[in-house]
């Protein structure tokens, strides 16, 4: 499946939802045994919940029921640089400025967009031909700009936390009533080397569909702390696959939910390679 994105000036327009999740992606070193673990469908259905109805955030409420996509993404991938302008009285303002997208950094989105695209069944669309506002958002800027409140129109306090801590985050809106994803902002630290970059990127964009926590397991995965990894293992496609199987409907409770996220796991458990 093949993704299009625009290279846009900076400019966001924040839709009328609820904010409800945001992730620092940080990055630790795995050993060889995770990568060839193989998780059981208990490990997995406990490991959905986890990662889709959980909070890592004691300041952020935990779902309480399917938040997913159904509208087309139309995404927008921007890089800014550090710039300094100079004010009337003399003294300079540090500022970001607009960038050329570095073309490895287009090649990683584009590989992890088209693997999520296929798992969940999602569509993108060009936001200019559909006249529609880019609704996923990825920003790359200096570690200095990471809580820059330009990025996204959200509490300073906030950014400057996620900013903080120096690797890259997301924020998600998603109507609560309707369960379903507006938007999503992606923010990356792109001072880190590019394996790192690489990976928080998967990360983020894989979390930003609607399975925003991390957990800690003994298997590889990219929702663990436990490890860096650039391409999905077979329990993260498991897990996508089941949040976007049409019988989990935007909205439905916990406990419904998880009835539905068993019976599907351990088809697909059953059915993958």
């Amino acid at each position: 499946m093949s993704m299009r994105m625009i290279f846009e000036k900076m400019g966001l327009a924040i839709l009328p939802v609820s904010l409800i999740a945001l992730v620092f992606a940080p990055t630790v070193v795995w050993g060889e045994g995770l990568a060839t673990m193989r998780p059981s469908v208990d490990e997995m259905v406990k490991q959905f919940g986890a990662v889709v109805f959980k909070s890592e955030f004691a300041s952020v409420k935990a779902l309480t029921g399917i938040k997913k996509w159904t509208e087309p993404l139309r995404v927008v991938v921007k890089t800014y640089g550090d710039a300094y302008v100079e004010n009337a009285d003399g003294t300079k303002t540090r500022q970001l400025k607009q960038r050329r997208v570095k073309r490895l950094h287009f090649d990683y989105i584009q590989k992890h967009l088209n693997a999520l695209m296929g798992l969940t069944g999602l569509k993108t669309e060009d936001a200019k031909t559909s006249k529609k506002p880019a609704n996923f958002v990825i920003n790359f800027v200096p570690q200095v700009h990471m809580a820059n409140p330009n990025l996204a129109n959200v509490d300073k306090k906030l950014l400057r936390r996620l900013g903080g801590q120096g690797g890259c985050y997301f924020l998600m809106w998603s109507d609560e009533r309707s369960g379903l994803i507006k938007k999503a902002v992606i923010v990356v630290n792109s001072d880190r080397l590019m394996p790192r970059i690489n990976h928080c990127l998967l990360e983020e964009m894989t979390q930003s569909l609607g399975l925003p926590n991390d957990t800690n397991l003994p298997w590889s995965s990219i929702f663990s702390n436990s490890g860096r990894i650039t391409t999905l293992t077979r329990s993260d496609k498991i897990l996508i696959k089941t949040l976007y199987d049409p019988r989990l409907s935007p909205a439905m409770g916990v406990d419904d939910a998880m009835i539905q996220a068993r019976k599907i796991i351990g088809e697909l458990d059953r059915s993958m390679p």
